[in-house]
């Protein structure tokens, strides 16, 4: 079973004036040719792989109800809807949802995906999960890493092992992660075939990732525990306890797990995405 994992935070500030804090960017519809806003498009492009879920969002207090009622206008019922009292970056957004998804089924494979990206070519993008599937499936920890065509000076890169070959997309071994690059390293990452943008699309056993997380930094998994122990429920939502979720390490999944660890795979996605 596939569990869709969208994480819903962030306050839109790069699309400003478009985008305000009321209204972050992926609740807004930024595409003329679609109805629907970038969070409702983030489920409805993965909805066709076989054996998905319901998703599980995470959620800030304030922008609850507009994700809830984007989900209802397309007829999806989330698994959970997690809101978290602050920020606390991807690695306790996703050590949550795997303790919440393994609630519910043996070891379920998260996909985790953010809720304001745009992917042009779906169906790229869909071949490229199937993919990634067969390397999350033998407990690797999968990444997508977008096939630059600028010099972006705002992304973060990854750099794989060997160059990529397009016409016979694979996953690659991670050789490292590079933070956002001055220009001039950004053109000379657009030359090498083994630089790819960051784009923060996971997908991975529950079980694997909690275990990968707990052994290299055990303070997050401890701390989203207590946080969902001591947890209330408020109609659709579950609200997270804030003196626990307090305690927990501000951290990205890459700085705590895929940085270190041996079992990180990146496959190439060239995919119209933004």
């Amino acid at each position: 079973m596939i569990t869709p994992v969208i994480l819903c935070g962030g306050n839109g500030s790069r699309l400003w004036p478009l985008s305000r804090q009321s209204c972050p960017k992926q609740y807004l519809k930024l595409s003329h040719n679609s109805k629907n806003s970038l969070l409702q498009n983030t489920y409805k492009r993965i909805s066709s792989l076989k054996n998905v879920a319901n998703p599980i969002l995470i959620c800030n207090e304030e922008h609850r109800f507009i994700a809830a009622e984007q989900m209802r206008e397309i007829s999806v019922n989330p698994h959970r809807i997690l809101l978290e009292p602050f920020g606390r970056n991807t690695a306790p957004a996703i050590a949550l949802s795997a303790i919440v998804a393994l609630e519910k089924e043996q070891d379920p494979i998260l996909l985790v995906l953010s809720a304001d990206h745009e992917i042009r070519n779906e169906n790229k993008f869909l071949e490229a999960i199937e993919i990634g599937l067969n390397y999350a499936n033998d407990n690797k920890l999968v990444t997508f890493g977008v096939i630059p065509n600028t010099p972006e000076t705002g992304y973060g890169y990854i750099k794989a092992k060997e160059s990529f070959e397009l016409n016979n997309i694979n996953g690659y071994k991670i050789a490292s992660f590079v933070e956002k690059p001055n220009y001039q390293k950004a053109c000379e990452f657009l030359k090498d075939k083994r630089y790819s943008w960051n784009s923060g699309i996971f997908l991975f056993k529950a079980r694997k990732i909690l275990q990968e997380i707990n052994e290299l930094c055990p303070e997050i998994v401890n701390s989203c525990k207590n946080a969902l122990n001591k947890s209330e429920y408020d109609l659709d939502f579950q609200r997270l306890k804030e003196k626990y979720f307090l305690q927990c390490p501000n951290k990205s999944i890459d700085v705590a797990v895929m940085e270190k660890t041996n079992e990180g795979i990146v496959i190439p996605l060239d995919a119209g995405w933004s």
